[in-house]
């Protein structure tokens, strides 16, 4: 481990919060360490992604992946938190809750909808990416802004993939990211490259058993506008949340062990 901060801040919060108890930490809502001034975001913007609580898990479960993660190189302009599978997406922000009143969602879907903004703050939905900027934009940023990807963690690997195995089709503004965050990435090119990319960062739920990539999300986001019919709009609803839930829980509970691997 090439700094001992990760560690100490982990074991540290297991014993104060979680009362000794580690498992629980599969399922603790990040969003409670908003005003928290020890594992939150003292002196900066909240992000889930960013507390110091996950900057500490990434640098002991994926310290390994990325050569260059420790506790200083970790934030804004280094190696960053980015939220996996997005609920602002499909169903807007629990705080406005703009989906509800453009779509009028059956009860069910509504506490379905509920229960996974809890589920997308844990921390098998927290992920490392280099986050050197252009003109104010990250790769982060990128990822949830783009037309066609949307946040859906599908696309975005989909993406990459061709960026980092230099495929014809590529695109070329996401290649102008990798570019500049080459130092970080320069581990994952070519098809053994991204084959550690997939593994090291526990993204396997994403890809076939060759590594390729699985687009199975539709796109769907809460403002779309024109004809759409409701039922298949709502059947996707439902397969996304159960789907991404799927990946958190399974993913948490491999950082969960390594978590344990090395912290004893």
């Amino acid at each position: 481990m090439k700094d001992e901060i990760g560690i100490i801040t982990v074991k540290t919060f297991v014993e104060e919060r979680l009362e000794g108890n580690i498992d629980s930490i599969i399922d603790y809502d990040l969003g409670r360490l908003r005003s928290d001034k020890q594992y939150g975001c003292p002196g900066r913007k909240f992000d889930p992604d960013d507390t110091n609580l996950m900057r500490a898990i990434y640098c002991v479960v994926f310290g390994d992946v990325w050569t260059n993660l420790s506790w200083e190189n970790s934030g804004d302009g280094k190696l960053r938190g980015d939220t996996i599978n997005s609920s602002a997406t499909f169903f807007s922000y629990p705080w406005k809750d703009e989906f509800t009143q453009k779509w009028n969602p059956p009860v069910e879907l509504t506490e379905k909808i509920k229960t996974f903004q809890h589920t997308f703050h844990t921390i098998g939905n927290m992920m490392v990416l280099p986050d050197k900027r252009i003109d104010g934009w990250s790769i982060n940023q990128y990822r949830g802004c783009h037309a066609e990807w949307h946040d859906y963690e599908d696309r975005f690997l989909a993406a990459l993939y061709k960026v980092l195995t230099d495929k014809s089709d590529h695109e070329e503004d996401l290649q102008d990211f990798v570019r500049l965050n080459e130092e970080d990435f320069a581990f994952f090119y070519g098809e053994d490259g991204w084959r550690r990319f997939i593994d090291g960062n526990i993204l396997n739920d994403y890809v076939d058993a060759n590594h390729l990539p699985i687009i199975r999300s539709k796109g769907y986001t809460w403002w779309r506008s024109g004809y759409v019919n409701k039922q298949r709009f709502f059947t996707e609803a439902n397969r996304y949340i159960d789907e991404s839930t799927r990946i958190i829980h399974n993913r948490g509970k491999h950082m969960l062990d390594i978590l344990k691997e090395r912290i004893g």
